[in-house]
């Protein structure tokens, strides 16, 4: 199978963050493509000045509509560019770029797998933040019986686009939801999902989308949904398990 990986870095009023991060992220030479969901005028400036820069693709979307909504159409500029699996990974210098060539070693030896990071924080992580992800944790064991699922909410992760960009179709909540939903459904299509240690840091005075009352009531909302659908998710991964077998 081929293999031909381009970088997705969905983007909401973060360019100042984006700005050192992509020093780092440039020297992976690999194509990226960074989706600009919305981001004010002033943000949305200086990106397109980033991404001239270090040769990134800027690709502009309007109105903000979610980060799921910035992965789609990043997902959809990829295929049609001809790659084959995407990596994605957050503008606001969360994650470590050193760990890239091993996240994109596993896919190109696993091509038909879902690559997903494993959260190791450090003093910096808000206690808040780790209790609502083991809060979604355990809510995803429920949705795919299955208690050795990885964390469902670490943004960096590689995707074999064809399977993705399929399932992209039926998702529903595009907001921060978005990694939690197809994480169980391309779990539910029956991806073999392989994790992956990753460092994860907030900067100091970094600034985040993640607004606590909405969201947390956005994410228990997706939490119903999936739990409804559940015994529908499960009887799919048996059929595709078995067609793949």
């Amino acid at each position: 199978m081929m293999f031909k990986p381009v970088i997705i870095v969905p983007c909401y009023n973060h360019s100042d963050e984006f700005r050192n991060f992509a020093v780092r992220l440039a020297g992976v030479e690999l194509p990226v493509i960074v989706i600009d969901d919305g981001s004010v005028s002033s943000q949305s400036r200086k990106l397109k000045e980033i991404c001239a820069e270090h040769n990134f693709e800027y690709v502009g979307a309007s109105p903000n509509r979610g980060k799921g909504w910035a992965m789609k159409i990043g997902f959809d500029v990829a295929m049609n560019r001809g790659f084959t699996h995407a990596l994605q990974i957050d503008a606001d210098g969360q994650h470590d770029v050193s760990d890239i060539d091993v996240f994109l070693g596993l896919s190109r030896d696993n091509p038909n797998c879902l690559i997903v990071g494993n959260p190791v924080y450090d003093a910096s992580a808000p206690r808040a933040r780790r209790v609502g992800r083991k809060i979604t944790d355990f809510w995803v064991a429920i949705e795919t019986c299955n208690l050795n699922m990885p964390d469902a909410m670490c943004g960096m992760r590689v995707y074999p686009l064809k399977e993705t960009c399929d399932e992209m179709r039926h998702l529903l909540f595009y907001r921060m939801g978005f990694d939690i939903e197809i994480l169980v459904k391309l779990y539910w299509r029956g991806l073999k999902i392989i994790q992956q240690s990753t460092r994860v840091i907030y900067p100091p005075n970094g600034r985040s989308n993640f607004r606590m009352l909405r969201d947390n009531l956005y994410i228990a909302l997706l939490h119903t949904y999936l739990c409804v659908i559940m015994p529908f998710g499960m009887v799919k991964r048996i059929f595709h398990h078995g067609k793949r077998n």
